[in-house]
Parts: C-alpha cells; sequence; structure tokens
C-alpha cells in the first residue's frame, strides 16, 4: 500500500470512529492500545461500551492523526500532552469541539477526546433536573449583585454544564462575565474566557488578582483548589462580585467544613456564601418503551434494548438559611432523586447506584 493510501486509510477511520460516537450520543473516546489490537470504546450515558477493534498495527498512526489535528507534538511519546480538536459529520467542516488527552501506557500512547457539548441551547437552569423549589433557590442567588455559588460533587456528576447554564442566565450586555477555565470546555460569546496555564505562570490565584481589575460583576472560578484560590474567591463575593465555582466534596454539607480546612473563617462564609448545591447524574428510564430493556428481534430503536436513554441531575440544593440554620425541611438529594422515581424519570437501581445510601 501506498504512503498516500496508508494515510488516507487512517484518516477514514478516524472519520469512521468519530462520526459513530456523535450518532451514539458519546461523551468520551478512549483509543487504547492492547497487546494484539487497538481498542476503541466510546461512554454513554455513563458507562464505556466497546465501539470497535482495530489491528495493532494501526495504533500509532492513529495516535498521530488525532496529534495532528489537535496540534500536538507528534515526535514527544514519553510524556502527556493535552490540546483541542473538532469532529463532524461534514468531514471538510467539523463543528463539535473535543478535548484531547495523550498519555503514555504500557503498549502505547492511549488517547482520550471528550466530546463537548455543542448546543448553547442545551445550557438551561430548567434543563438539569432541578426541582421547582431547588430552581427558586438557584434563581434567587443569581439575582444578586455579590455573593459565592458552590457547585459541588465528583468528577462527571454535571458540575460544569450547570455552572455554564448560570453563566448563559447571566449572560446580558450590562455584566462584564469572566470565568478561570482548566481548560475552557463551551466557548461562550460575551464571556471573557481564560485558560488555567501554570506553565506559563497563568494559575487560579494570579488570574483572579488579574480579573479584579477587570471591573467584573461575575467571575466563575472553575474549581477551588488551594488556599490562596478559596480566599481570593471569598474576598472577590465580599467585594461586590457574584462568584461561582466548584468545589471537590461529597455532598453539600461537607462545604463548609472542607472550606474551614482551607483556611476559611465562618464569619467570612456567612458573609457572602449565597447557595451550595451537590449534584449526581442518573441514568434516565428510556421514554419511548418505557425501560422495559428487552432485547428482541426488534429493540428499541432509541434505547438500543438497553431500557436507558440519557442522564438527569438529582440534585440537593440549599440555601445560606439552610447551611447555616439546618432545618428538617430541606430536600435531600435521595429526596429529590425518588420524586424523579415517582415521575418515571428513573428507577430506584439507577438512583441508589448513583447516590447510594449516604444521602
Amino acid at each position: 500500500m501506498s504512503v498516500a493510501a496508508d494515510d488516507s486509510l487512517i484518516i477514514r477511520t478516524w472519520y469512521e470512529i468519530s462520526a459513530h460516537a456523535l450518532d451514539a450520543r458519546a461523551s468520551d473516546i478512549h483509543i487504547e492500545a492492547g497487546t494484539l489490537a487497538t481498542v476503541i470504546r466510546i461512554r454513554v450515558d455513563g458507562f464505556l461500551q466497546i465501539q470497535s477493534h482495530y489491528p495493532i498495527e494501526f495504533h500509532e498512526r492513529l495516535i498521530t492523526r488525532i496529534k495532528v489535528l489537535s496540534r500536538l507534538d507528534i515526535a514527544e511519546k514519553r510524556l502527556p500532552q493535552d490540546g483541542r480538536l473538532s469532529i463532524g459529520h461534514d468531514f471538510s467542516k467539523p463543528n463539535v469541539d473535543c478535548r484531547v488527552s495523550i498519555l503514555p501506557t504500557l503498549h502505547g500512547e492511549k488517547a482520550v477526546i471528550r466530546i463537548l457539548p455543542s448546543h448553547i441551547n442545551d445550557l438551561d437552569l430548567e434543563e438539569l433536573g432541578l426541582l421547582s423549589d431547588q430552581l427558586e433557590i438557584f434563581q434567587q442567588a443569581l439575582s444578586q449583585s455579590n455573593g459565592l455559588i458552590l457547585v459541588t460533587g465528583p468528577t462527571g456528576s454535571g458540575k460544569t454544564r450547570t455552572l455554564y447554564s448560570c453563566l448563559r442566565q447571566l449572560n446580558q450586555d450590562h455584566r462584564n462575565l469572566c470565568s478561570i477555565e482548566d481548560p475552557i470546555e463551551i466557548r461562550l460569546a460575551g464571556v471573557n474566557q481564560v485558560a488555567y496555564h501554570p506553565r506559563a505562570g497563568l494559575d487560579f490565584p494570579t488570574i483572579i488578582r488579574a480579573l479584579l481589575r477587570q471591573d467584573p460583576d461575575v467571575i466563575m472560578i472553575g474549581e477551588i483548589r488551594d488556599i490562596a484560590t478559596a480566599q481570593l474567591a471569598i474576598q472577590a463575593a465580599q467585594t461586590g462580585h457574584l462568584v461561582l465555582s466548584t468545589l471537590h466534596t461529597r455532598n453539600a454539607s461537607g462545604t463548609v467544613p472542607r472550606l474551614k480546612n482551607l483556611g476559611v473563617d465562618q464569619e467570612s462564609l456567612e458573609s457572602c456564601l449565597l447557595s451550595i448545591s451537590s449534584q449526581r447524574l442518573v441514568r434516565k428510564i428510556c421514554q419511548h418503551c418505557l425501560g422495559k430493556n428487552v432485547i428482541t428481534k426488534s429493540p428499541c430503536p432509541t434505547c438500543k434494548g438497553s431500557g436507558c436513554f440519557g442522564r438527569i441531575g438529582v440534585h440537593e440544593v440549599l440555601s445560606k438559611e439552610h447551611v447555616f440554620n439546618p432545618s428538617p425541611s430541606r430536600i435531600s438529594m435521595r429526596d429529590a432523586g425518588f420524586m424523579h422515581v415517582q415521575a418515571g424519570l428513573i428507577n430506584q437501581a439507577a438512583l441508589d447506584a448513583e447516590v447510594g445510601p449516604w444521602h
């Protein structure tokens, strides 16, 4: 086979992999080197599934193709690399942004391609699975001109989409919106988005200090990770800015202790904290076949016989009053999930798997 024909085959292979992932509603594409074959897996509704296998001889050239599209160093094979590329059904006009991570492994480099949301209209607070009382708390917090709004939960629980939905609602001409992200996942017109780049000296504290001199109304901080970031976020919230951020905690009630461990005092928290939410993503019952999960000669065309289609957020949303004056009237995450079960949106097993008995 000629070099040109070989290159054409790899280009076509990557196009087929990415187009299939889009058709399957995948959130991630995993390209892994085994001992005998390259394995392609995709994550759909939170679960990985094998998409295809290719000869191991394809692997290095397929990774090189992804590196070229991501503008990464094709000669570097010993260190992790991160980049971006676009995919789409129209080969000449790819229109879906993706985040790329390359990692050296035992049998060769592994690529994980995160497919980012392509429809800005999907970023709507009313589409996140919030109950009406929870949405009201969110809306009340977002209507304030200053203070701190925190979204918590583990990796992959939908925190980023929630923050972007908040930004989209706040994105109006009379406001100066700024964000600090690692990395920038969704490009929002009207928001001054800054990428975290510590090697260039752009860490979160450095960027926050710079943004505070940019006359911001709203600041979104991708994640509060350390003492300096926590203290600057509190300072910004206390001095006339609305600050939105995420924090890795197991549940909403663990947020205040976590911030105190980072050196934030109770008085500062009480002065600026507006709301805390915690969330998980739970697989939804397929509304076409109502989750029968029966694979016959003609399985459900929507869920392909899995009984599930898409995911919905299950939330716990605490107002300032709930945080500092615990009340039995607040809706726990498990209570919120049970309401989704009663509404026929999710089943009890899916809720138990994601939320667990401890909430």
